[in-house]
């Protein structure tokens, strides 16, 4: 990753910090993923469609989005938080993970968590989290290949408390 947040990927694939004016893009692609996965997200469709650009606007540009682009198109999305500083200092939290169906498998999803982590490491994190709905073993199973691992920390899903998550945890550099 470079000093303005960028890793490009390989081949057809590549990762970059999204820029100020390209919230359009990360409102189009999170809309993708809570339409896609509804299920897997804290969030709803009408909930995020019901936001003013402004708002939109103002989470990519205060905010840590990245983008997976395959032959010009955003093809995946992450994007990095900050969390309770009494629970949970020098750390951040990994929210709104999506790759289009079509693009799992290939790398972006590796890509865009290991950029979320480089980022959140050269901004003086220590760690990074996230939290994995209940009924999603491919999930759980892809974040423990990267070395996130449980915490013990259970709670309702937000948008459907009958619903639990369970939180992993990294450090945010390799090693």
């Amino acid at each position: 990753m470079d000093d303005t947040g960028r890793c490009c990927g390989t081949g057809a694939l590549a990762v970059q910090r999204a820029g100020a004016g390209q919230w359009p893009v990360v409102r189009e692609v999170r809309l993708r993923a809570l339409t896609d996965a509804p299920w897997a997200f804290g969030s709803t469709p009408a909930r995020e469609e019901g936001l003013d650009d402004g708002t939109w606007r103002h989470r990519v540009e205060d905010g840590d989005w990245f983008l997976a682009w395959s032959a010009g198109r955003a093809v995946g999305v992450v994007a990095l938080a900050p969390v309770d500083a009494g629970s949970r200092a020098g750390e951040r939290d990994l929210v709104s993970m999506w790759v289009e169906p079509d693009h799992r498998g290939g790398g972006a999803a590796t890509a865009l968590v290991e950029a979320a982590c480089a980022r959140a490491a050269a901004g003086g994190a220590a760690a990074v989290g996230l939290w994995v709905v209940d009924g999603n073993p491919r999930a759980r199973r892809f974040y423990e290949r990267l070395g996130f691992r449980l915490t013990g920390q259970r709670k309702p899903l937000p948008r459907s408390p009958d619903v639990g998550e369970e939180r992993l945890r990294r450090a945010a550099a390799p090693g």
